[in-house]
């Protein structure tokens, strides 16, 4: 459900404390941009860098901010219609996104029903579905191998890759036991819990995996089929950790270590099927997920002060500055998140009427920047700035669920070495579901 009443937070403060020279830096190598992506974009109006890079990463500071989704989507325009881009890729289940892909390929099927077929209501938005539509819109009669493709390189789930490899094997080619274990691995895209049947499932996976790859070849549907066989190992494998972190439970010591063993597997999963998908494209490629992952430096969790290397941490050391990663923040405004405040209403809209003292949020909305892109590799090259984007920042970053208490959504990075660019939005509001 939705509720569109909002919670007011305030971490309101009058006491300016980002240096005079580092607001005048801070204004320098900003961008002004509008979250209009119907307006188009002028290639001075972007850091150089990013024209050039081999994968850009737009990033989210919450995963329910229209504005943050507006400007991705505006960007992502530029990218395809000026440096080329063909392939996009979301923070989503990797085969479950082929339903999305074959409608902006292909214009088959509907395009919400391949929203919700990615489980995560985070891209169940007005936004996300007129992303979509635009790159439909772009591929329309563009040669086949000219269309821009829609990938996904998240693996939590084993259902869509099992659907996948059912389809890639024709009737009766696959042994009756490994067709059976086959099916039995498929999870119908639900979190693991600690059961008889989730154990079935990974014990199915450790059985059936190594006999797939024994019937698969070395053409192309063979090489996606072998694709969808490590997304089911990868999937297995976070799923054993939540299933470790959850039998933690009470024990304060052992939580935090299984949960940093959650955050190294999934984001080193993500790495790994990015690079797949790079590794099939001779065009730029661009990823749109949380800046928890998309950053070059770690995945940090604050309810354990625990930390592990992030995708973008991976990918950044795999392609260097080929990898260019644009984090996403706000200064006040509406997002929307389940609410964890014990009220119980579900999906609800929140609000921050001022960022917190100390923050970069805090730092860019001194500076008035406005709503713009920052440079930050120009940034680090300038005297004014060099210190400041090096030490570790307090910033205000939300994922899934939200409990009201913005002092417990605060993380830390050094944002010279965490990202590439920033994007800031001045007063935000709410993405806009699709649907209840």
């Amino acid at each position: 459900m939705t509720n569109d009443n909002p919670d007011t937070t305030s971490t309101a403060s009058n006491e300016t404390t980002t240096p005079v020279a580092v607001r005048a830096g801070l204004r320098e190598h900003a961008y002004g941009l509008t979250c209009d992506p119907e307006t188009a974009l002028a290639a001075d109006a972007l850091p150089e860098d990013l024209h050039d890079a081999s994968i850009v990463a737009l990033g989210e500071g919450t995963h329910g901010t229209r504005e943050f989704f507006r400007l991705k989507h505006r960007l992502l325009r530029w990218l395809v219609t000026a440096a080329g881009v063909r392939t996009f890729a979301m923070e989503a289940n990797a085969p479950e996104a082929r339903a999305l892909d074959e409608y902006v390929v292909h214009g088959r099927g509907d395009p919400e029903a391949g929203l919700e077929d990615l489980y995560f209501w985070t891209w169940q938005t007005e936004e996300v579905l007129a992303l979509v539509e635009w790159i439909r819109a772009f591929n329309e009669g563009r040669p086949l191998d000219d269309r821009v493709r829609f990938r996904g390189f998240d693996a939590q789930y084993t259902q869509g890759a099992v659907d996948a490899l059912l389809d890639h094997f024709a009737a009766g080619e696959l042994h009756p036991e490994v067709a059976d274990d086959l099916e039995l691995v498929g999870d119908d895209g639900t979190r693991p819990v600690a059961d008889d049947r989730v154990r079935e499932r990974i014990a199915a996976v450790e059985r059936v995996n190594p006999r797939l790859r024994e019937t698969l070849g070395s053409d192309e549907a063979d090489d996606r089929a072998r694709h969808w066989v490590r997304v089911i190992e990868r999937a297995t494998e976070y799923k054993r950790r939540l299933l470790d972190w959850e039998a933690a439970d009470n024990d304060s010591d052992a939580e935090a270590a299984a949960m940093e063993e959650v955050l190294r597997v999934r984001d080193r999963a993500m790495a790994g099927n990015v690079e797949w998908i790079e590794h099939r494209t001779d065009a730029p490629v661009v990823l749109w997920a949380h800046d928890a992952h998309s950053n070059r430096d770690r995945h940090a969790y604050r309810r354990y002060a625990v930390a592990a290397p992030s995708m973008g941490s991976h990918l950044a050391e795999r392609y260097g500055d080929d990898y260019y990663a644009v984090g996403f923040a706000f200064a006040r405004g509406s997002f929307q998140a389940i609410d964890r405040t014990g009220e119980g209403r579900g999906l609800t809209s929140f609000t921050l009427r001022d960022p917190r003292p100390g923050t970069v949020e805090s730092a860019l909305d001194d500076a008035g920047v406005g709503t713009s892109i920052l440079d930050l590799r120009a940034g680090t090259a300038d005297s004014r700035l060099r210190d400041w984007l090096g030490a570790d920042r307090e910033r205000f970053s939300v994922g899934a669920t939200y409990d009201g208490n913005p002092e417990n959504y605060v993380t830390e990075y050094a944002f010279g070495e965490a990202f590439d660019a920033l994007c800031f939005v001045e007063e935000t509001t709410r993405a806009r579901p699709l649907s209840n």
